[in-house]
This record gives C-alpha cells, sequence and structure tokens, in this order.
C-alpha cells in the first residue's frame, strides 16, 4: 500500500533539509581544515624566513628546523584530524 500523499511530501521534505544541513556540515569541514593547513604554512614560513634576517649561523639554522617542524606537523596534524573528525561524522 502507497504512502498518503500527505507523509510522502513531509518525508521528501524532511530528507531534503537533512542533505542540506549535511552538505552545510561538510563544507564547513573543508574550510575549517583549509584555514588550519594555511595556518601551520604561514607559521612555519614565518619561522623559515626568521633564518635568513639573522646574522649567526647557528640560530638561522635552529629556525630553519623549527620552521620545517612547524610547518609538516602542523600540516599533518590538520589533515589527520580532519581525517578523524570525518570518521566520526560518517563523511567515509
Amino acid at each position: 500500500m502507497p504512502l498518503p500523499e500527505k507523509y510522502l511530501r513531509q518525508l521528501v521534505e524532511s530528507h531534503a533539509a537533512a542533505d542540506r544541513e549535511a552538505r552545510k556540515d561538510y563544507w564547513r569541514a573543508w574550510v575549517r581544515v583549509l584555514g588550519e593547513i594555511a595556518f601551520w604554512s604561514l607559521l612555519g614560513i614565518a619561522l623559515v624566513g626568521l633564518a635568513f634576517h639573522t646574522w649567526g649561523f647557528e640560530l638561522a639554522i635552529i629556525y630553519w628546523y623549527a620552521g620545517c617542524i612547524v610547518w609538516i606537523a602542523g600540516v599533518s596534524t590538520a589533515v589527520l584530524s580532519a581525517y578523524r573528525r570525518g570518521e566520526e561524522r560518517g563523511d567515509w
């Protein structure tokens, strides 16, 4: 026996609203992870840039390696945490 038109329409509307909300959460998560990647990349590049503005070779090497560590670790953490949040939401 088919569903009455009233209930079918209500079911379609509720599913469409849930789909819109899920898509909004999906795009919000993408924007968040892109912002985190941009932040860690800029912070790492700033530390690497300090290596070129110092007079001491030892201090320049410290800035260089610190920038590389911050850059790579920050981007890796952002990507892995985005994957974990996506797993919890059920995106994949």
